[in-house]
């Protein structure tokens, strides 16, 4: 295990979309990555634990990794934690406390990524994570002392940098 994790979203930050539940390995090959996932994650694969953190709450992790190998994704992750598996949703502290638990890290070791403000940046740094707001949807920018706003994954390294991750 790695001293550091970064967790993503799964529906709009990995994958473009969440198809509705169809059950175990089905409606997941038509929704593609969002662009210069796939890279970006494995290239802090090397040095990061890496996951996901998700509401999912009909998918297992065998099915969610079934849908993330269809973008390349599934054996790239480390952990996988959702809502089914957790029994509490983002932005919830029993979520993050449940992650972090698991992870075996400090709060300051671990970044969560996700393109749901509420969710993802604001639930992961009110439990003192470090987050990243992945904003597809509009020029906006929200920066505080543990989260920064990036409008592509290409600006993700330049982020987890700005926030003392080297």
């Amino acid at each position: 295990m790695k001293d550091r994790a970064v967790l993503f979203d799964w529906g709009g930050t990995l994958m473009t979309s969440m198809p509705y539940y169809m059950g175990a390995g089905r409606g997941w090959s038509a929704v593609p990555a969002v662009e210069g996932a796939l890279e970006t994650v494995r290239a802090l694969s090397a040095s990061w634990t890496i996951g996901l953190a998700s509401n999912a709450s009909e998918s297992d992790e065998d099915e969610v990794r079934t849908a993330l190998d269809t973008i390349g994704l599934g054996s790239l992750m480390d952990r996988i934690y959702t809502y089914r598996r957790v029994g509490r949703p983002k932005p919830w502290p029993d979520f993050w406390r449940y992650v972090l638990s698991d992870l075996g890290l400090q709060p300051s070791r671990v970044v969560m990524v996700g393109d749901n403000y509420m969710d993802d940046v604001w639930g992961a740094s009110n439990v003192g994570m470090h987050a990243v707001w992945l904003n597809l949807d509009s020029a906006d920018v929200r920066t505080g002392e543990r989260y920064r706003t990036i409008h592509s994954f290409a600006e993700l390294p330049g982020a987890l940098s700005e926030m003392g991750f080297v």
